[in-house]
């Protein structure tokens, strides 16, 4: 719709007002889908099943729980898993500077690998220990490598600022992420509808997300699309006290409208006023049948737990629209109103979030998402298992009173037979027969007039059957089995898994439930997106100068980074959250490859505890490597030494062979050297022998030439004979 030519006060106001009546209704199925998961339910509902057309019951109907673990478990799985967003700028012109930051990388590699190989190459020329020639098939496998490597692997300066931003938030205190996501993702799941607000703390300098009760959120939907902030209308109320009111507004009102705030009285009740009855430790709301009526007075009360006074409650409504000027511009408006006609008009909102590349348009401040069938139906997993629930007590009820009802195994007996010895008035008299029964004596007095001999009594049996039990049992396990295939979380995932199920079906089954409960996931997830997307919107104005601060990366790891503005101030960014299902899936299939891998001695068996007990994927699948590397080299080990100890055995049998072959090789020359020692030692002998002989000869020869020749050397002494000499050389 068109906005007036003059924006006015009337204008404001005319749309503040439009908006209220048009959207504001009372949500009472959410107040249903809240009670259910919180265990309360109206007492009347079952009042004619309690009552038993006046006899009354000995037990009443009860809350037992059906659903909420199935919920718990749901939102305790999504928060276990870590949040990991991966950023991508969207806008064209961010694009484009992406890609040629991209080519001027390639470039300069490619320049790095060039000047590197003819550095190289001049430097062997010179030392002369080649001529020089560069490898052309080498050259260009490198650098097509490093090309494609550069191309799978680019981050831009943009998407590093927004990831560093993007983290930094995720690990905020201030913003405590976590613990908000929780509430948001169980308001999905309880009533299939949950909404936040992104904006700006009070001083500007951080970011802060508001969480928004479904009960008083209100938007003219856009069925275009399941996200909020893409609606054209939102009005969010909140029931303040008269301080809480002046706290928060009062530096916008004027004197004349806190007047008017201090002069509502409770005549207003139903429409401008709610009270909140706190007496006696009694709470209670005064509702007529405005927009209070139909809520419960127990949600209020948790809502606004104030115990010990009786508290006016004042409407305050936030409304937001989205309208467009002669110039087909979009604009966002937003308004307070308190009460009936209190009124703060903000106007037109100058820093609306728009995109980059469509500047025209703008969306609203408060967002979240619808949980919806592929019909465009609300899906609530609280009241979709409402009737269950609903027999699931019943059932319960019954089978109470049937506990409290049930009697014992007894007899049928005439009190004309009790004997009259056993007291005056016959309550007198029973009470003695039973305690002589219980004694092992039944007495009867055949004397008395009008006694019977005939004493025996048809018995009855009041105990309740074990086929009964087991009936009822089955019935509500079966309720329980309906709710499972309806919300998707069967008992195998609630850890139910008992000894006699196979393996197969335990996996089966898991399988099944993983499927079942995706939708739920992805829902999750595109909330996780569109929170860290507004996020990073909000950024850009409250981080204009830029950011700085510290990462945690690890348990002993930390990272100091600094985003400037001209990397995301001007960026549009998308977000994509990686797939919760499959870690969840592949979590277990590697619990799963563990066990196996276990009892074949592939991994330590300490690392089933780690398995179970580790969150993050990234260290499930560290932990899961090193163990199988460890695991390897000790069975590569092991692999060694046997191979070592067979190898040696086979070196001892065979040198056992050859010591064998050699013993009886030595033994055999043994003999040999025996048999020729013997013949050397006769030969021996005998030459022996023979020299003995001989020397004698020789001997008795050489000793008859010296006598000669000293004969003559004295002949010759005597006679002086120069002939002598020539005996002498002889």
């Amino acid at each position: 719709m068109k906005e007036k030519a003059n924006k006015n006060n009337d204008y404001l106001i005319d749309k503040t007002d439009l908006a209220i009546g048009e959207l504001v209704y009372d949500k009472v199925s959410l107040i249903k889908a809240y009670n259910y998961y919180s265990g309360v339910r109206d007492k009347k509902q079952f009042a004619h099943l309690e009552e038993n057309y006046g006899l009354g019951n000995p037990t009443s109907i009860s809350f037992t729980p059906l659903i909420r673990k199935h919920i718990d478990a749901l939102i305790g799985e999504f928060l276990s898993l870590p949040i990991l967003p991966k950023i991508s700028c969207k806008d064209k012109g961010t694009l484009s500077n992406i890609f040629r930051d991209k080519q001027l990388e390639i470039v300069k590699n490619v320049s790095d690998i060039l000047k590197s190989k003819l550095t190289n190459s001049i430097y062997s020329i010179l030392k002369g220990t080649s001529d020089g020639q560069v490898d052309d098939v080498q050259l260009k496998l490198e650098i097509d490598q490093t090309i494609d490597s550069i191309e799978n692997n680019f981050i831009s300066n943009y998407e590093i600022a927004a990831q560093n931003i993007i983290t930094y938030l995720i690990q905020s205190r201030d913003i405590d992420l976590k613990n908000k996501l929780k509430v948001l993702i169980s308001d999905l799941l309880i009533t299939g509808e949950t909404y936040y607000c992104v904006k700006e703390t009070s001083g500007g300098t951080n970011i802060d997300i508001e969480i928004r009760n479904p009960l008083n959120s209100f938007v003219d939907r856009n069925f275009k699309s399941n996200y909020l902030k893409q609606s054209f209308r939102a009005v969010y109320r909140e029931w303040l006290s008269k301080s809480e009111i002046l706290a928060k507004y009062g530096s916008k009102l004027s004197k004349e409208d806190i007047k008017e705030l201090e002069s509502y009285k409770i005549e207003y009740s139903g429409t401008n006023i709610m009270m909140i009855d706190a007496i006696n430790q009694r709470q209670g709301a005064l509702l007529s049948d405005g927009i209070l009526a139909g809520y419960e007075a127990t949600t209020l009360y948790n809502e606004y737990p104030y115990k010990n006074l009786n508290l006016r409650l004042y409407p305050v409504y936030e409304v937001e629209w989205i309208d467009t000027d002669k110039d087909n511009k979009q604009w966002r408006y937003s308004t307070i109103r308190i009460g009936s006609d209190i009124y703060i008009l903000e106007g037109k909102d100058e820093n609306s979030t728009r995109s980059i590349d469509s500047p025209n348009e703008t969306c609203l401040k408060m967002n979240g998402i619808y949980f919806t069938t592929r019909t465009g139906k609300q899906y609530s997993l609280v009241l979709e298992t409402a009737d269950i629930q609903d027999k699931y007590d019943i059932t319960i009820f019954f089978r109470d009173n049937l506990f409290a009802n049930s009697g014992t195994l007894g007899s049928w007996v005439d009190v004309a037979h009790l004997p009259d010895f056993l007291g005056d008035q016959i309550p007198e008299r029973i009470i003695k027969w039973i305690g002589y029964a219980k004694g092992g004596l039944k007495l009867y007095d055949t004397s008395q007039e009008g006694e019977m001999l005939n004493t025996s009594f048809n018995t009855f049996d009041d105990t309740i059957k074990v086929q009964t039990l087991q009936a009822f049992d089955l019935a509500l396990q079966r309720m329980e089995d309906t709710a499972s295939s309806i919300t998707g979380v069967f008992r195998e995932r609630l850890g139910g898994i008992e000894a006699r199920d196979a393996v197969q079906n335990v996996t089966m089954g898991m399988q099944q439930s993983y499927i079942i409960t995706k939708q739920y996931y992805q829902t999750m997830e595109l909330l996780t997106r569109e929170i860290l997307c507004d996020s990073l919107n909000i950024a850009k104005i409250v981080y204009k100068k830029g950011l700085t601060g510290i990462l945690i990366l690890g348990e002993n790891r930390r990272q100091i980074f600094t985003a400037l503005p001209e990397h995301y101030s001007f960026t549009d960014y998308d977000i994509h959250i990686i797939d919760s299902t499959e870690l969840i899936k592949e979590k277990e299939m590697l619990k799963q490859l563990a066990v196996q891998l276990s009892s074949n001695n592939q991994i330590d068996p300490e690392l089933l505890l780690i398995v179970t007990t580790v969150k993050s994927m990234t260290e499930l699948r560290l932990e899961m490597e090193k163990s199988i590397k460890r695991k390897k080299e000790e069975n590569n080990q092991l692999q060694k030494l046997s191979e070592a100890y067979n190898q040696a055995e086979q070196t001892i049998k065979q040198m056992q062979t050859d010591l064998q072959k050699a013993s009886q090789q030595i033994e055999s020359l043994n003999a040999e050297k025996l048999s020729l020692d013997k013949q050397k030692l006769k030969q021996d002998y005998d030459l022996g022998i023979l020299k003995i002989t001989t020397d004698k000869d020789y001997k008795g020869e050489m000793t008859e030439i010296e006598k000669r020749r000293v004969e003559l050397e004295a002949l010759q002494l005597i006679d002086n004979n120069p002939k002598n000499n020539e005996v002498k050389n002889t």
